[in-house]
């Protein structure tokens, strides 16, 4: 294969297209339990977020990279299967906060198994030294390139 130069276009075709092989395998798991990606966005950042300050519906919404309405739509639907608790504080009836509860920190557990489980065989062809190189260069994608985007505008 002849040498091309890696452009931001040929680089982002590529992330694109290793995005797509996974996606397959995280629509089933996540079909499987029941929950459609919004919530499944909502319900990890709540648990990422747990031991945390509680914070309001629109904070994790933003954590999260979902549209307010979006967040609130997965906010209801959760809260139904009883993942997450909503409330609003009486002193402030415009502020909506939510927690996750044992049974959302249960579906995310046994979620990330099974997503662990239907993409092994992928991660197989590299080895640990690959593994960690791929997790800190699209780590640092995700947090210094999601800031530089929004510095854009």
């Amino acid at each position: 294969m002849p040498d091309i130069e890696i452009t931001a276009a040929v680089l982002g075709r590529v992330i694109v297209q290793a995005g797509r092989m996974i996606d397959g395998p995280f629509t089933r798991v996540i079909e499987r339990y029941g929950i459609t990606r919004n919530a499944w966005w909502l319900l990890t950042e709540l648990y990422r977020t747990r031991s945390e300050e509680v914070a309001t519906i629109g904070e994790h919404a933003r954590r999260s990279g979902l549209a307010a309405s979006s967040a609130t739509i997965a906010t209801e639907q959760l809260a139904k299967r009883r993942m997450v608790r909503r409330w609003r504080p009486k002193d402030n009836r415009r502020a909506s906060f939510v927690t996750i509860t044992d049974t959302g920190i249960e579906l995310v557990d046994n979620a990330r198994s099974d997503l662990e489980r239907s993409v092994a065989a992928l991660y197989e062809i590299f080895d640990q030294d690959d593994r960690c190189t791929l997790h800190d260069l699209l780590s640092r994608l995700l947090t210094d390139g999601l800031q530089q985007l929004d510095e854009q505008g």
